[in-house]
């Protein structure tokens, strides 16, 4: 018969020895106990983790700013939470990382207040010392300033690690006080000597300077400001000096080119005026503002000869304007031509009037100076007068014909030659008309002059235009000088 193989593995399966019921009852228990497990693992986290969380609380309640008291009873609250749980390793040992912290942060504060301690002791310091020098009680003192600053240098460098960023900017902003009233000090010692010579403020480094009486109160100024421990104001002070000096030399200077520009335009006023009052004295021989009994006589044919020409001058001011130099140009050129016709009149009329240029004769450097032979007289300078067409080539030989016949010396050999018959001696109209032709020569002369300093070397349109530009804006009138 054929065996039941299925059968016969049934029967050799081996039997549970709990049932289901059993086993998922096992399950469910071991279920609970993980849960309870879990539970009392997430308490304990919970509650060292609170605990951790107070004790960081605490411990950061308290900085390095605070006072060693504060941190101290900080310090003891930490130390009461980790006795309470000394059974507890890791609150124990966050707990002790946290008192550690706090006992760095009362290290750092108690430098701190050492710092803070020794920055106000240097600044007490410092004030009596101001103290002393502002009542007059004590002088300054390099060595101990320079002793104050490398004590406060030494301090801050070896203490740096307690001092936040305020901080340390207090000691090096009081350190630089030091600095700077040293240097100012230093500053007033150089430039208060008892020679007073100074930094050269001049462009010419060979010549010296001194403090002016402004500059010097500027120096006593900063003085006074860094005794009462003012030195920003001090160091201001003592920069102005050399703006002060270089001020005053421009002042001086202007001051110096107005008087100057005063001077000459006083001048050339006086000028303008003498030559006036000298061209009236000429005009009166002619006649010009007297009576006609009062004229002074005078040779008819001379007379009438030269009242053709003028010298007319404008206002001083008016003659410096743009033209002026044309209008002076013409007033020379007259009176160049009065003269000649004056002279001519004295170089001898007819065989019994005496050739009386002739009988002077110019020096060998003025003959070379016209182009003369060496000997030549007043005639043949007033001969080679006639030949020149162009009157800048005739004020040569003008000017060597007026320097003799202004020359007093000259005055009786020339009126001889304005005899007009054969007499012995001088009548009244021939020393009239020397007269006359002296006038003429110096009021040429003093045109020539007139040009020559007032309108070439220094030209007086620029000198009126310079007193115009500083004059400005000074709320007061420009000074008449002649306008």
């Amino acid at each position: 018969m054929p065996v039941d193989v299925k059968a016969i593995l049934a029967a050799a399966e081996p039997k549970p020895v709990f049932g289901d019921d059993v086993m998922n009852l096992s399950r469910i228990a071991q279920s609970n106990r993980t849960y309870r497990r879990a539970q009392q693992l997430r308490e304990e986290q919970e509650y060292n983790t609170l605990a951790i969380a107070q004790g960081a609380e605490i411990a950061g309640s308290v900085n390095f700013m605070d006072s060693l008291a504060d941190i101290d009873l900080v310090i003891g609250e930490v130390a009461k939470m980790s006795a309470a749980h000394k059974d507890n390793n890791l609150v124990q040992a966050s707990l002790t990382k946290l008192r550690g912290g706090l006992e760095e942060t009362k290290e750092l504060a108690a430098g701190r207040n050492l710092a803070v301690e020794s920055l106000s002791n240097l600044k007490d310091e410092i004030y009596q010392m101001h103290e002393k020098r502002a009542d007059k009680s004590g002088i300054y003192n390099e060595g101990a300033v320079t002793d104050l600053i490398k004590y406060g240098e030494n301090f801050m460098y070896s203490n740096a690690h307690y001092l936040n960023k305020n901080l340390r900017d207090d000691w090096e902003s009081t350190i630089d006080e030091l600095v700077q009233t040293r240097n100012v000090y230093n500053m007033i010692d150089f430039y208060d000597t008892e020679e007073k010579e100074q930094i050269q403020f001049q462009t010419d480094p060979s010549q010296p300077d001194y403090l002016t009486s402004i500059q010097q109160a500027s120096l006593q100024q900063a003085k006074n400001y860094a005794d009462v421990g003012n030195i920003p104001d001090a160091v201001k002070s003592i920069s102005r000096l050399a703006e002060i000096g270089r001020l005053q030399r421009q002042s001086e200077a202007r001051t110096s080119g107005i008087n100057i520009a005063k001077q000459h335009l006083a001048e050339y006023g006086a000028s303008i005026e003498a030559i006036k009052t000298e061209w009236a004295g000429v005009q009166k021989f002619l006649g010009a503002g007297i009576e006609e009994k009062d004229e002074p006589p005078m040779p008819d044919d001379l007379k009438k000869a030269v009242s053709k020409y003028n010298v007319q001058l404008p206002t001083a001011r008016l003659l410096a304007d743009e033209g002026g130099l044309e209008i002076l140009n013409t007033n020379i050129e007259s009176s160049s031509e009065l003269l000649s016709t004056t002279l001519d009149f004295a170089s001898g009329h007819g065989l019994w009037n005496p050739d009386a240029l002739e009988r002077i004769t110019i020096t060998s450097q003025e003959s070379s100076y016209l182009g003369l032979d060496e000997g030549s007289n007043l005639q043949d300078v007033l001969e080679a007068y006639g030949r020149r067409t162009v009157m800048e080539e005739k004020e040569p030989y003008m000017d060597i014909l007026a320097t003799y016949a202004s020359d007093p010396e000259n005055i009786e050999t020339i009126a001889a030659g304005f005899k007009g018959r054969f007499m012995t001696g001088l009548d009244d109209k021939e020393k009239n008309a020397a007269k006359f032709m002296s006038g003429a020569a110096r009021t040429y002369i003093k045109l020539k002059t007139l040009r020559q300093k007032h309108f070439y070397d220094t030209p007086v349109g620029q000198l009126y235009n310079f007193m115009d530009v500083q004059t400005q804006g000074q709320g007061s009138g420009f000074i008449d000088f002649q306008y």
